[in-house]
């Protein structure tokens, strides 16, 4: 099958045949809206893939940047009149270029990392506590404690100095509504995402096991996600637990739906802000593959004094930040490009400030209005949740 044997058997060997050359895909794509050339979208993808099938091209090194320049953002799948599952077909040409070595070297470098010390960075399990330094609640009797619930904090949260915030309001949360929860410490490692998008699926089930085994044994029920694409990770790379899908095993919740169930049964109380209009950037995965869209909404519309527009492109329709599916890596001068893109949609906007629940997002919209000069915060749900919360004496008042 002219080096795309991983094809073979999969279901999606004949995906490039089906496809009706419609241009839904094209059309939706954030690295074709950028780059306005055929052969960067799916449509074009496709039909190279196909010349490769039969013999008429090679499976080249450009060949494949182009397929690390696909952000695995679903849109394509979505907008597809044959239902494709065009994320899958692009995740399996990904693994044949990882067994033909032909990975940009950025993303090689974030895979061995991964394996060899639990994160795409190098830290090491070192840094999996910094994200806790200027914290005013002692956490340290959380670790590994055994409770129902479990916050995973992931490596861009941990790791990624900007996002520490997120998970400092997450962790406020948890305690100003009384849940007991646990968290793993130094033990956490990566949810194995990076290793499915990098090509390297195989090695991700011995990765992202290491966390649920812990898991286990503290007998945690449900766990807490700040990144939507670790909730979508654990379902292929997990491994069924006594013939019961993760899924069922644990109850996977983003930052938004663990907000959203403390609000329904009151366990949070909150101070009205001043007036506060800000507008909601659906995550590509919590949206699309995760159908997280009235969640964010709704836990925004109980915090007195803050009101959410919606953007034109929004809930499943949204628009991709340019950092998922290791854009970022490939080339981090196109994933800022299609960040600024999505910004543009923001400053039409009457919103002062830009909300969503993936580290990812956040990152890459906050680069942006810096390379724009564009004055908008941007920021996790969590934040904002957390500095709404009513303090002690506020609460006792009410």
């Amino acid at each position: 099958m002219a080096d795309l044997k991983k094809l073979e058997g999969s279901g999606h060997e004949t995906d490039p045949y089906i496809c009706a050359s419609c241009g839904n895909c094209t059309m939706v794509c954030p690295t074709f809206r950028l780059l306005r050339w055929e052969s960067y979208g799916p449509r074009g993808r496709l039909q190279i893939t196909k010349s490769i099938l039969e013999g008429n091209q090679e499976l080249d090194e450009e060949y494949v940047r182009k397929l690390f320049l696909c952000s695995l953002c679903e849109h394509c799948t979505q907008v597809c009149t044959t239902s494709l599952q065009l994320d899958r077909f692009w995740e399996l040409i990904r693994e044949a270029a990882w067994d033909l070595n032909m990975v940009p070297a950025p993303v090689e470098y974030a895979c061995k990392s991964i394996m060899k010390y639990g994160d795409p960075f190098s830290m090491g399990s070192s840094s999996r506590m910094h994200w806790a330094e200027g914290l005013d609640i002692d956490i340290q009797d959380r670790i590994e404690q055994p409770a129902k619930t479990a916050y995973f904090i992931g490596c861009n949260v941990a790791m990624k100095p900007r996002s520490h915030k997120t998970a400092q309001s997450l962790i406020k949360i948890l305690e100003h509504s009384g849940t007991d929860y646990t968290i793993l410490g130094e033990k956490e490692v990566c949810c194995g995402g990076p290793l499915i998008w990098g090509g390297n699926k195989k090695h991700a089930p011995a990765m992202a096991e290491r966390n649920i085994w812990l898991y286990r044994d503290l007998g945690v029920e449900r766990i807490i996600f700040s990144c939507p694409s670790c909730i979508q990770s654990w379902p292929k790379t997990y491994k069924e637990a006594a013939g019961v899908p993760v899924q069922k095993e644990f109850e996977l919740l983003t930052n938004s739906q663990f907000i959203d169930s403390l609000n329904k049964r009151k366990a949070l109380k909150f101070h009205e802000q001043s007036n506060i209009t800000v507008t909601y950037h659906d995550p590509c995965i919590s949206a699309r593959r995760l159908n997280i869209i009235s969640e964010p909404r709704e836990v925004i519309e109980k915090i007195p004094g803050i009101y959410n527009i919606d953007m034109l492109h929004s809930k499943e329709d949204t628009r991709c930040c340019g950092a998922h599916g290791l854009v970022n890596l490939t080339d981090p001068l196109i994933s800022s490009q299609i960040a600024e893109m999505r910004l543009r949609d923001v400053s039409v906007m009457p919103a002062s400030r830009v909300i969503t629940e993936c580290p990812r997002c956040l990152q890459a919209l906050e680069l942006a209005t810096q390379t724009m000069n564009y004055s908008v915060q941007v920021q996790d749900i969590s934040e904002i949740v957390a500095e709404s919360l009513a303090e002690k004496d506020e609460e006792d008042d009410r």
